[in-house]
């Protein structure tokens, strides 16, 4: 499954901009750290996953956190 539209959505509902595809840089779409955290938080509640604090650094574009929740909910 593709959680791409899933991240689009809550990246939107947290204030960011701009035209958003998997290879948007997370960090470039007009949200600041904290923002980017509750939306993770939004997601993990709306997608039951857990995403581990040290792979909260491993993830740049919207593609790779949508590589990384499909991993999570294997």
């Amino acid at each position: 499954m593709d959680y791409t539209q899933e991240i689009i959505k809550e990246l939107k509902k947290h204030g960011a901009k701009g035209d958003l595809n998997e290879n948007t840089v997370l960090t470039a779409v007009g949200i600041d750290s904290l923002d980017l955290m509750d939306m993770v938080i939004d997601l993990e509640d709306g997608l039951g996953i857990s995403v581990p604090d040290e792979e909260l650094q491993n993830f740049k574009t919207i593609g790779e956190l949508n590589q990384l929740i499909i991993k999570l909910k294997k």
